[in-house]
């Protein structure tokens, strides 16, 4: 049996009117499947729905672009994180703003319930809704904030602006010649459909539960980190130290002998852990020719970063056929995986750990995998290689002249922080509620998908 191929459009009649009306001459806009969204709003209206643009029932606005003043290391600063920071399961900043020297700096920090929506990027559509984890930070212009004082309205409006309608109609007003763009005023534009009551409550309640479980467990895994480490909040950067010839061991970059690496391999030492390749073993498999497929044909396949999400952003699917053996590739329950192949200042060696909602999926050669032996607790594991000293570490192995890499080798001969099994248990509590808050999400944008058909 073959699945039924979606058609190309190779070339569409636009009345000249549509094309007046809004005042737009570029194909995309009146592509198949943006005026397939119109006609079901259309019907959905006509079948007797209430409708209304976003900005009736919400505030939506944006913060005015400024001039960065990132914070000195002794100057108090406020945690900012990237527009797509805030997708990952722990949102990481890298840097800081002054708090001081940047004018309306209030109107980054993030407020509890507020709704955020991408407004610009290739993989224009993502949204998320900010808990107590990300109301620690502030975020910059590149997302669009919706606030809505109606908690039940504003949990229906998170799943439909992530349902098939919602993001169709979320993309058909963007612009740009290069990356695209959607502005305040083109989400404030979007139209809502009001379903039922009934109908409404069971999404909300849904995607509530979804919220909860998300936040329980980022607030579970920052309280395991902090019994495991002791980090400094702000990281001492040293320009020059002096370093003897006699303690180089094969390598020559200065990265792998800062004073801050060094220390951590000694706390790492006399903390009586123990080394990663006495729990696991890690695995960096080789290079593959990529076949990837459109729809639900093949297998999902996530990269480093995304592996960091859990609604993993711009996700694509891969033929078997890519790989000589595919089990090499597969992610299995109980793995900590990281990305091996990136910049080593990022989230490169930021773990994960692989639940059974993500078992048999596959991951690209770029990600290490931490096969646990047995009798080993994965939750030890994941939350041995997050705590700070061990990221210290890992990070330091990376080498390349462009793009920074690290062997499984040396990644096993690291040595671990102990870890109790009740934190064990604890990490990997949290990381089945975020297998369970993904799960809730779907269900409630499924549900308005069919609300929204059955009305159509």
């Amino acid at each position: 049996m073959t699945a039924a191929l979606a058609p190309i459009w190779l070339g569409q009649t636009v009345r000249s009117r549509s094309v007046r009306a809004h005042e737009r001459l570029d194909a995309a806009y009146f592509s198949d499947d943006f005026v397939q969204s119109k006609e079901s709003l259309a019907l959905i209206e006509a079948a007797g729905t209430l409708v209304a643009p976003l900005g009736q029932i919400a505030r939506v606005w944006d913060p005015p672009r400024f001039a960065r003043a990132w914070a000195a290391p002794s100057e108090d600063g406020i945690p900012y994180l990237r527009p797509y920071d805030v997708f990952d399961y722990l949102p990481e900043a890298t840097q800081r703003l002054a708090a001081k020297r940047n004018k309306g700096i209030d109107d980054l920090r993030l407020a509890p319930g507020t709704i955020l929506q991408t407004c610009s990027g290739r993989n224009l559509g993502p949204n998320t809704i900010v808990d107590e984890d990300l109301a620690g930070f502030c975020l910059s212009h590149d997302m669009v904030r919706i606030e809505i004082d109606d908690e039940l309205i504003r949990l229906y409006v998170l799943a439909y602006l992530k349902s098939k309608l919602g993001q169709s109609l979320i993309r058909r007003n963007r612009s740009g010649s290069v990356i695209d763009h959607i502005t305040a005023d083109d989400v404030s534009a979007l139209v809502v459909p009001l379903i039922s009551t009934p109908e409404m409550k069971t999404v909300a309640d849904l995607m509530g539960q979804s919220v909860e479980l998300r936040a329980n467990a980022r607030r579970s895994l920052r309280v395991a980190l902090g019994s495991v480490q002791d980090a400094p909040s702000r990281r001492e950067r040293w320009i020059a130290w002096p370093e003897q010839a006699k303690d180089l061991i094969g390598r020559l970059d200065a990265a792998y002998y800062e004073p801050s690496v060094k220390q951590a391999r000694l706390d790492a030492i006399s903390g009586d852990g123990p080394k990663i390749g006495d729990l696991c073993d890690a695995v960096l498999p080789v290079r593959y020719k990529r076949y990837y497929v459109q729809g639900d044909m093949g297998r999902p396949i996530v990269s480093g970063r995304q592996l960091l999400q859990p609604e993993p952003i711009n996700l694509r699917r891969v033929s078997d056929r890519s790989f000589k053996n595919p089990e090499d590739y597969e992610l299995r329950a109980g793995m900590t995986v990281f990305g091996a192949v990136g910049r080593a200042e990022g989230r490169q060696a930021w773990p994960a750990l692989v639940g059974v909602d993500r078992a048999d999926w596959l991951a690209s050669n770029d990600v290490m995998r931490l096969i646990p032996k047995t009798g080993c607790r994965p939750g030890a594991v994941w939350l041995g290689v997050a705590a700070h000293r061990t990221q210290v570490q890992i990070k330091a192995l990376s080498f390349g002249s462009v793009v920074d890499h690290m062997n499984p080798w040396d990644v096993e001969e690291i040595i671990l922080p102990p870890v109790s099994d009740s934190l064990a248990i604890q990490v990997e509590t949290a990381w089945s509620d975020y297998a369970d808050s993904v799960a809730k999400a779907s269900d409630a944008v499924a549900l308005v998908d069919n609300a929204l058909a059955a009305i159509a």
